[in-house]
């Protein structure tokens, strides 16, 4: 090898080397980690000032609407009871024989993932309230293993639910003009709101790798919001 590419190569090294120890060494504490999925729906601009004086603008983000529901226990639940908790809400009908046992058993999963994390929740509204009573709704639950106070089963007026999945969540949810087993139309996709009552995210129920998805960004939601969360289960506590 000549002295002139000995010259090259000794300098590539030098180039190189400095690169190399910063991306082997460089401190686990320094390295970037994913973030929660951001806020969706932007529905207007808030002014205020900072400490400087300063005029700050921050964008305001739609909420999920209030409305009062009935649950598998029988009591009723408002859903701005839920703020100050990160929730996965989807909808369904118990006699459902397609989709909706799919979005139950990956919701059964969710669940098990978080059972000891206080401040999550899960939400499951039936677009079948005349079928749905409180009984079925109970019997359902119990079919899935939903602890009470952990995940709820809703029922309410066709009305106020199907108004709910449009304009609060953006989801299809109508009745089914063709009749038939699959007597109503509603979506596969679970949603990830925040404590504040934003949604963060869309999912495919029946996707495994989704719903594992959803999973990563629950666990990244509560580590962004929740003072003291701990990835170690074994420092928290079940309700």
């Amino acid at each position: 090898m000549t002295d002139k590419r000995l010259k090259v190569l000794a300098l590539a090294i030098v180039l190189i080397m400095p690169v190399f120890f910063l991306l082997v060494f460089q401190p686990l504490g320094k390295i970037p980690r994913p973030k929660a999925p951001h806020k969706q729906y932007a529905i207007g601009v808030k002014e205020s000032v900072d400490d400087k004086g300063q005029k700050v603008y921050d964008s305001i983000y739609r909420v999920i609407p209030n409305y009062k529901f009935q649950t598998q226990s029988g009591d009723s639940l408002m859903l701005d009871s839920l703020h100050g908790n990160i929730y996965v809400a989807d909808f369904f009908f118990a006699t459902c024989p397609g989709i909706c046992p799919k979005l139950s058993n990956s919701l059964e999963k969710v669940q098990q993932g978080f059972i000891r994390d206080n401040n999550f929740k899960i939400v499951s509204f039936s677009v079948d309230p005349a079928k749905d009573t409180v009984q079925a709704l109970r019997a359902y639950a119990e079919r899935h293993n939903a602890i009470p106070g952990k995940w709820y089963f809703l029922r309410g007026s066709k009305q106020d639910i199907f108004n709910l999945a449009k304009t609060g969540f953006s989801l299809t949810a109508k009745d089914d003009e063709d009749g038939g087993p699959e007597a109503f139309i509603h979506s596969e996709k679970l949603v990830l709101v925040d404590q504040n009552g934003n949604i963060r995210g869309y999912y495919s129920g029946v996707d495994t790798n989704r719903v594992n998805r959803l999973m990563g960004d629950i666990v990244l939601l509560l580590k962004e919001t929740e003072d003291g969360f701990s990835f170690d289960k074994k420092n928290t506590q079940a309700k």
